[in-house]
């Protein structure tokens, strides 16, 4: 294999973590189970169950509370986690939502203590990140998406870290689960909904990878940077995008510049929606003329960025700048709800008058929002933070936990058992208490009958 294949494949299989990144590793595990737990009447979720086929094994499978082999529980359960587009996010792709569910289907299976847990989710998430981050905006730009795509690297260091891999099997399983990666953005001109299944098929597939290094496989050794490997495949012929693939392991780590979604929407609208909701306020209901949104172009021109409708759907919907922005200044604020209410009159009025513009002098996550009001006002915001401004914190993870909680339908209580499971994950013998705090959540969830439609 690769020097810097080998040498990242070794650090996912034997490196001891920081206190920090195990923090972090903690906030992403209860963000993504609180998504979760809001995603619950997302069709994509039984259609996933459904699907799966028959099987046993210890692993939970949280739509039905049904133990599954760990292969179909994280394929269920990924799709799960995706199915309102909230995980958490970096310009690397949304890697939690293939990591996080591989990695509890595993730890249930090989009964792996909560410290066990958060190190293969920290290493799922590094190993990942590290392959992607100087290689997703060219996999982007081919129509590829970055989720599925890293996220199986991802979900087989998760797995190999808690099947106890030594270095050279891990960089076999991640040979292997090259062979498995893809995804494509269709869905965003399509407006349908098969967006989902892309997590759990990653999932699905990095358990599949490491079972058969486990099983003695091995993988090419120029898997990665070949000429018909990986990078070539889904990137551009001469591009060294191995080339900081182990830089400053053990001291740098992706992780923790992992962000989340205040809503459940493309992370590029992130700060276009917050701009609105703060010129909507300052305008004090005065009507709105125009909107002018200007993007760095790699988001501006970015699959359904600049749709305008007919809106059918809700990857039409969140993915769409004119349609998120539309709702923001209307309603005051953006639901699951108001994404997938396609009639809203108010809401489709102002969808016209809002104008995209590629700016090359925007920084990526950095829009500029400019507002002419109805009495010629004029009306601006900039996002200065840029993706710092959504860093994902435990505290942020709380806060989130609770709101998505109580939008699903979910008691106060039983959102605190989740907070407090996770908390002392990494003293926990095993994974069960948090294995069953969530079941119980999407279970009283599904007892309620309560909270926003899902898509």
């Amino acid at each position: 294999m690769s020097s810097a294949l080998s040498e990242l494949a070794g650090f996912a299989a034997q490196r001891a973590l920081p206190a920090h990144v195990v923090e972090k590793a903690k906030a992403c595990v209860l963000y993504a189970a609180a998504v979760g737990i809001a995603c619950l009447r997302s069709p994509q979720a039984a259609q996933a169950a459904a699907a799966s086929p028959p099987s046993t094994g210890k692993a939970t499978r949280f739509l039905d509370n049904t133990k599954c082999d760990p292969a179909g529980a994280a394929f269920a359960n990924a799709t799960l986690f995706h199915a309102r587009v909230q995980e958490d996010a970096h310009a690397a792709g949304h890697v939690g939502v293939v990591v996080v569910p591989t990695a509890l289907a595993m730890a249930e299976t090989t009964g792996a203590s909560g410290a066990d847990l958060l190190s293969a989710v920290a290493m799922g998430y590094e190993t990942a990140l590290r392959i992607g981050r100087d290689h997703a905006a060219d996999l982007s730009a081919r129509g590829f998406r970055t989720t599925p795509a890293y996220g199986v690297f991802g979900a087989a260091a998760a797995a190999g870290r808690l099947m106890g891999f030594s270095a050279q099997t891990m960089t076999h399983a991640l040979g292997l689960a090259a062979n498995m990666a893809g995804g494509l953005r269709e869905f965003a001109a399509a407006g349908s909904e098969d967006f989902a299944f892309q997590a759990g098929t990653a999932a699905a597939n990095g358990i599949t990878a490491a079972r058969l290094a486990a099983a003695g496989a091995g993988s090419s050794p120029s898997v990665l940077e070949g000429e018909a490997g990986f990078y070539r495949a889904f990137g551009e012929t001469g591009r060294r995008y191995a080339a900081r693939l182990a830089a400053g392991l053990g001291t740098e780590f992706e992780i923790m510049g992992v962000t989340y979604k205040p809503y459940p929407i493309c992370q590029f609208h992130r700060g276009i929606v917050r701009g609105c909701l703060e010129l909507r306020s300052r305008a004090r209901r005065a009507p709105l003329a125009s909107l002018t949104i200007r993007m760095n172009p790699f988001e501006a021109d970015f699959f359904g960025v600049r749709f305008a409708g007919p809106f059918r759907s809700f990857p039409q919907t969140f993915m769409s700048a004119p349609f998120c922005a539309s709702l923001a200044w209307a309603r005051g604020s953006v639901t699951l709800a108001g994404l997938t209410d396609f009639e809203d009159a108010d809401v489709l009025a102002l969808v016209p008058r809002v104008t995209v513009l590629s700016d090359k002098q925007r920084a990526r996550y950095s829009p500029l929002v400019q507002a002419r009001l109805a009495d010629d006002t004029r009306l601006e915001w900039e996002e200065r933070e840029r993706a710092d401004a959504y860093l994902l914190t435990w505290d942020t993870a709380r806060r989130m936990t609770a709101t998505l909680a109580a939008e699903a339908g979910v008691s106060a209580a039983a959102a605190e058992r989740l907070i407090a499971e996770v908390e002392r994950l990494d003293g926990a013998r095993d994974v069960e208490a948090l294995v069953g705090a969530l079941s119980s959540s999407i279970e009283e969830r599904c007892t309620s009958g309560s909270g926003a439609a899902g898509p």
